[in-house]
């Protein structure tokens, strides 16, 4: 089905609006030139009828032979009684004139003009020829007429012109496309899961061709960087465990040898190689998800219990600062899943809002199912996230604009686990619940 907007439509659509353009201004461009051409053929005519008419006053046996006595009707051929004629001689008397004209006169320059009589356009002609003026005129009902018929047939024939540029314009374009169609199908296909595939490259050797041809080398490109930068990622990661189990062994030995004046100083210390520990730890994990390499040990297994342990975790992180703790968790919340994966990502949205919930706030835990998924959500009181941090909020080393030095953090807790989440065929998201909580919702289909 053509969507809308479609480079197909709109190549019907412009050829049909260039066609209907091409029109107009081939009636603006012929009907003048068409009308110009009529009006001097009849004014050939006209002279031409006038020149003849002396002809045959001069030539004619029983014509007066003195140019200024008046002419009968009889000398006047058939052909031209049905015009507008008025004959004057040398001193400008008038020999004869039409009775159609009714005591208009036709008095004028010698040339041609359009004129109005009896309320209809009418062409006069003025011919001086030997001791004759003649003014001959006639109307231009058939002229106009032709006019408006050719108008008539040029207005008629642009919505079926249009119509079959139309059609014709978007074969044609549907054809054009069809390559590309063809190369962004098979560029969606080309994920972190999968970065060896490439493009189908066309038979013809045309510009299509050269597009595919540099795409693949930009995948190319991009594959070697992400493969390289991914490595690094795993094998620093990796690298980093052994020296820092090292210096937290050194320095728990060193806590029950060392002075208790240096305690608070050791225990500083320690204290932060624990975060350097977990912030490698997390890194590790996001390489490995990031190289496709994430190990699930997925099992059947019922997340009530993870979604109540993970409230019970929030006492010990709250218990100085009276957080009302809420839970609504429904049962057989059966899924196929990483128990592991799963308390991870349940610690880190619930670490994140005992972080952020003022005191004497309220974080409440829900878990239900949804038609085929299971809803785990997380909320929590406080300054809703600010609108311009929404969009952001799951991007790594990202930290809200309203987040203060005082409380701690890398910006890895929700990447993570929207990753783990995304790892098990579901996914995790921000949207503020419709009683003005901070609520994140994680959603795992049902096993």
């Amino acid at each position: 089905m053509t969507k809308r907007g479609s480079l197909k439509m709109k190549v019907g659509l412009y050829a049909a609006l260039l066609t209907i353009l091409a029109l107009i201004t081939g009636a603006v461009v012929v009907l003048p030139s068409v009308h110009h051409h009529q009006i001097a053929q009849l004014d050939e005519t006209l002279e031409s009828d006038a020149r003849e008419l002396v002809r045959d006053l001069q030539n004619f046996r029983g014509a007066p032979l003195d140019p200024r006595r008046p002419l009968s009707a009889k000398f006047i051929p058939l052909a031209l009684r049905g015009r507008y004629l008025i004959v004057e001689g040398p001193e400008g008397q008038v020999l004869y004139k039409s009775p159609n004209l009714r005591g208009t006169t036709l008095d004028s320059g010698v040339g041609a003009e359009t004129r109005e009589l009896f309320g209809r356009n009418c062409r006069l002609v003025t011919v001086s020829e030997g001791p004759y003026l003649i003014h001959i005129g006639t109307r231009l009902g058939t002229i106009e007429r032709f006019q408006r018929d050719l108008l008539r047939g040029f207005a008629l024939s642009v919505p079926f012109v249009a119509l079959v540029v139309f059609v014709g314009g978007w074969w044609l374009g549907r054809r054009a496309v069809a390559p590309v169609a063809a190369i962004t199908a098979a560029a969606e296909t080309i994920t972190a899961e999968n970065l060896g595939e490439r493009l189908p490259m066309p038979r013809a050797k045309d510009e299509i061709a050269r597009l595919t041809t540099v795409l693949n080398h930009t995948f190319d490109r991009l594959q070697s960087s992400y493969e390289a930068a991914t490595r690094f990622s795993a094998d620093a990661s990796h690298q980093l465990k052994t020296p820092v189990a090292v210096l937290r062994a050194g320095l728990d030995s060193l806590a029950a040898t060392a002075d208790p004046a240096l305690a608070p100083d050791i225990e500083a210390l320690r204290q932060q190689t624990r975060r350097l520990t977990a912030l490698i730890e997390d890194l590790l994990l996001l390489a490995q998800a990031d190289a496709g390499r994430l190990a699930l040990e997925a099992a059947t297994l019922d997340l009530a219990p993870l979604a109540e342990a993970a409230a019970d975790d929030l006492g010990v992180l709250t218990h100085n600062r009276d957080i009302h703790v809420e839970t609504n968790i429904a049962s057989g919340l059966t899924a196929r899943a990483d128990a592991r994966r799963i308390k991870l990502i349940l610690q880190n949205l619930v670490e994140n809002a005992a972080k952020y919930t003022p005191v004497d706030g309220t974080i409440r835990i829900t878990a239900h199912i949804v038609d085929d998924s299971i809803h785990v959500v997380v909320a929590n009181s406080g300054a809703l996230i600010p609108e311009d941090d929404r969009a952001t909020i799951f991007e790594r080393f990202r930290r809200g604009s309203r987040v203060g030095e005082n409380i701690r953090g890398h910006g890895l807790g929700l990447n993570i686990a929207r990753e783990l989440a995304r790892a098990h065929g579901g996914d995790l998201d921000y949207e503020p619940s419709p009683d003005g909580l901070n609520a994140f919702t994680l959603r795992l289909p049902r096993g």
